[in-house]
């Protein structure tokens, strides 16, 4: 499938920004997190990692046109 739009590209330094400070969230570097006391939440790392995976297949969806329900 063809890209329609190239958001990579065209906004490739707030992506890059973006996905750093996911990568150190993930990792554990915050500053003045109280932590977690809910037993229902899951990890931080376990959340910043499908933030990740969503924010890219949103990228993609932009990029090639496609359905935001179906992904197709």
């Amino acid at each position: 499938m063809e890209k329609v739009t190239d958001i990579r590209n065209k906004y490739a330094q707030e992506i890059t920004e973006i996905l750093f400070l996911l990568k150190e969230v993930g990792s554990g570097r915050i500053y003045g997190f109280p932590g977690n006391c809910t037993p229902g939440d899951d990890e931080l790392k376990t959340n910043v990692d499908t933030l990740t995976e969503k924010f890219n297949d949103l990228l993609d969806k932009i990029e090639y046109g496609k359905d935001f329900e179906t992904g197709e």
